[in-house]
């Protein structure tokens, strides 16, 4: 027995360690009908905030070029107050949507940002409280010139979000 411990142990030692996967395969992504976007600041550092309207324009982009409907909530501050996800009024027109929130920090002096973006399906806790169901998510950080920051987080998610809206559109009810 003792044997067949060492074996296993050393077995697991020398297998490689695999990384997060970062691709929404069209299995995972079927069954969606459309998108409802959010942009969450966690900060009111100006070329940060420009952000969320760059990712919208893009993420508009993407749903229209894979017949994917579009539901766009804005973007709402957190640790200011309130820290309240945003919600749709009234009927959202989609049956079976998926929910793309974009999470994003930044300084000054230095200019710094982080972006974290989660597309998620909501679930209900037969037990417990509504959840997320994870499906795909990614992040970027950026440091120097703000402009720089800006524009390069924003396309690097944007070019990252293509292939994930490539299979919503291949998996779409």
């Amino acid at each position: 027995m003792k044997r067949l411990f060492l074996a296993l142990a050393a077995l697991c030692l020398s297998t490689a360690a695999t990384a997060q996967e970062r691709v929404l395969t069209p299995g995972k992504a079927a069954g969606f009908d459309g998108v409802i976007t959010q942009c969450i600041t966690f900060t009111r550092v100006a070329f940060a905030v420009d952000m969320c309207d760059r990712l919208s324009a893009s993420v508009a982009s993407l749903a229209q070029a894979q017949g994917l409907a579009l539901l766009d909530l804005g973007r709402t501050e957190w640790g200011f107050g309130s820290d309240v996800y945003l919600e749709p009024t009234g009927d959202t027109g989609m049956e079976a949507p998926v929910h793309l929130t974009f999470y994003i920090r930044g300084s000054e002096g230095p200019n710094s940002a982080f972006i974290w973006a989660s597309l998620y399906k909501p679930t209900i806790g037969r037990l417990g409280p509504p959840g997320r169901l994870v499906i795909w998510e990614d992040s970027g950080l950026g440091a120097g010139d703000a402009a720089t920051i800006r524009d390069g987080l924003s396309a690097g998610l944007a070019q990252k979000l293509t292939p994930v809206f490539e299979a919503l559109g291949a998996g779409k009810l």
